[in-house]
């Protein structure tokens, strides 16, 4: 069977275009929550251990009855959370602290799921 001779170039601009557009639907939010709180502060986080939309889940909901935290997006294909916060309530330090505390597993032991890698920060971002 003979190959064209365009059908291998065609394939290529073909996969970098659906790389492409794949990249953009991979990079959108995979959890969203507002919580009680004005933020002030906003905390963005590289966090080893947010892979999918699950671990996403699970992360944003170690924060949902922490005082001072406003909002939590979490982008799972960049492994990154980005968490608006009061300062006058809670500080940069107490959210690494909540993010890196061991979670008890159902076997009865404990273990560090996730792992804050870097913390880039701002404050007074909202007028």
């Amino acid at each position: 069977m003979k190959i064209p001779k365009l059908l291998l170039p065609i394939l290529v601009i073909a996969g970098i275009f659906g790389g492409y557009a794949l990249r953009t639907v991979f990079t959108k939010p995979s959890t969203a929550a507002e919580f009680q709180g004005n933020a002030v502060a906003k905390l963005e986080c590289e966090v080893d251990g947010i892979r999918c939309k699950g671990t996403a889940g699970f992360f944003t909901s170690l924060y949902e009855m922490e005082p001072g935290i406003a909002s939590i997006v979490t982008y799972a294909s960049e492994h990154k959370a980005v968490i608006e916060y009061d300062p006058a309530i809670t500080t940069p330090d107490r959210i690494r602290r909540v993010m890196e505390a061991p979670i008890p597993l159902r076997d009865g032991s404990r273990r560090q799921v996730f792992k804050c890698l870097s913390m880039n920060g701002e404050t007074d971002f909202r007028e």
